[in-house]
C-alpha cells in the first residue's frame, strides 16, 4: 500500500509536468492515453487455489461478535438521490445519538454487539447504518455513483436526525472503513455540527504510517488490489475522465454468492482520505481512537503518533484485542464511557 502511494505521487508529478501535452502534441497525448487504458484493462487479479484463507474457527467467529443480543428497530433514511439507507436503531431516551458505521464487507446487522454495548456504556441512542450497497441499503454492492458519496450519504443521515431532534448531540463512530469515511466527512466544508468522533481501528488513509508495509501470504490469500488499474484511473481522473471509475480494484477471495466480493475504484477512493494528516486535522471536536494491540489489519504501534501529531485526539490501545474484537471488548467500552463523561457527551 505504501509503495502504491508513492507510485501515485510520481503519476501526479508526471501529469503536472506534462499538462501541456494536449495543446502541444495531440498524438503524444493520445499515445499516453492509450497506455493508461492498457493499464486499466489489464486482467483482474486472481487467487491461487493452493493458498486458501485461514479457516473460520469458533474462536475466529466469536472474535467477529456476530451474536444478535440487543434489541433494535429498523429505520430508513432518504438520500439526496432518492435512494434509501437502512439502519437499526437502538432506542434510548437520550440527548446523544451515536451513528455507528461498519467496516469493509460488513453491515449494521453484524454490529449488534458493538451498538448494544455502546448504548449501555454511554447511555446514548445508537443508529447502526448500512452504507450504500451494503446490508439492506439501496445501491450496487461495492460501488457508489461518484467519489465521496459515502460521506455525502452520511451528511444526509445526520441532517435527517438533526431535523427530527434539533438539539441532539451527535457522535460519529466508525470501524475500519467506517472510520476512514468519517475522516472524509470531517473534511467536507458544509457539514452539520458533530459533537464527537469515535474511531475503532480506523483506516486513516493510503499514506498513513498505520498501514502495514507488506501483506502476508495469508492476507494475499484473502484480499488483492489491482494496482495497475488504480494507477491508470488516478491518471485518468487527473485529466478529468471518470468514465472508468466503476471498474473494480479491490478484490476478496469470497464466494460470488456473498453480498460484497469486490469494490470499485470510486468506492475504494471514498473509504478514506488521500492524506491522513488532512483528515485528522479536519476534526475540531473530541476524538477518541481505539485499537487493539493485536490488530491484524493495521500497525498498532503507529496510531498514537499519527493521531496525536495531527489532532487533539486521544488513542487507547486495548491489550490483547484484534481488529474486530476491539469493537466489543469490555475494556474498550470502559474507555469510551469515561471519554464521553469527560467531554459531557452523555
Amino acid at each position: 500500500m505504501k509503495t502504491l502511494f508513492f507510485k501515485i505521487i510520481l503519476v501526479a508529478l508526471y501529469i503536472t509536468s506534462n499538462s501541456g501535452i494536449a495543446q502541444n502534441d495531440s498524438k503524444q497525448f493520445e499515445k499516453v492515453q492509450n497506455e493508461i487504458i492498457n493499464l486499466i484493462n489489464l486482467p483482474n487479479p486472481t487467487f491461487s487455489p493452493d493458498i486458501v484463507p485461514n479457516p473460520m474457527t469458533p474462536e475466529a467467529i466469536a472474535d467477529l461478535g456476530f451474536e444478535q443480543t440487543y434489541k433494535n428497530v429498523p429505520q430508513e433514511f432518504s438520500m439526496r438521490d432518492g435512494k434509501k439507507l437502512f439502519s437499526y436503531v437502538y432506542k434510548n431516551k437520550s440527548k446523544v445519538t451515536i451513528i455507528l458505521l461498519h467496516g469493509i464487507l460488513s453491515s449494521s446487522y453484524l454490529m449488534n454487539q458493538t451498538a448494544g454495548l455502546l448504548k449501555e456504556a454511554t447511555n446514548s441512542e445508537v443508529v447502526a447504518l448500512d452504507f450504500r450497497g451494503h446490508g439492506q441499503s439501496d445501491g450496487k454492492p461495492g460501488d457508489v455513483d461518484y467519489i465521496n458519496q459515502y460521506a455525502d450519504d452520511l451528511e444526509d443521515v445526520i441532517s435527517a436526525i438533526k431535523k427530527e431532534k434539533p438539539n441532539q448531540k451527535i457522535i460519529l463512530a466508525g470501524h475500519s472503513m467506517g472510520g476512514g469515511i468519517i475522516l472524509r466527512y470531517a473534511m467536507k466544508q458544509t457539514n452539520p455540527k458533530i459533537d464527537g468522533y469515535l474511531l475503532f481501528a480506523p483506516h486513516l488513509g493510503v499514506n498513513s504510517p498505520t498501514l502495514k508495509a507488506t501483506n502476508s501470504v495469508e492476507e494475499q490469500a484473502f484480499i488483492k488490489l489491482h494496482i495497475n488499474r488504480i494507477i491508470g484511473l488516478k491518471m485518468m481522473n487527473a485529466i478529468g475522465d471518470t468514465t472508468h471509475n466503476n471498474l473494480p480494484v479491490l478484490f476478496f477471495n469470497l464466494p460470488e454468492s456473498m453480498p460484497v466480493t469486490k469494490y470499485s475504484y470510486r468506492a475504494n477512493e471514498s473509504m478514506s482520505p488521500l492524506d491522513y494528516k488532512k483528515g485528522l486535522n479536519a476534526i475540531n471536536k473530541p476524538l477518541l481512537v481505539v485499537v487493539g494491540s493485536k490488530d491484524e489489519a493495521f500497525d498498532t504501534t503507529k496510531f498514537t503518533s499519527a493521531v496525536t501529531k495531527n489532532s487533539k485526539g486521544k488513542v487507547a490501545i486495548i491489550e490483547g484485542e484484534t481488529h474486530n474484537g476491539v469493537c466489543h471488548n469490555k475494556k474498550t467500552m470502559e474507555v469510551i464511557s469515561l471519554w464521553t463523561k469527560n467531554h459531557k457527551l452523555q
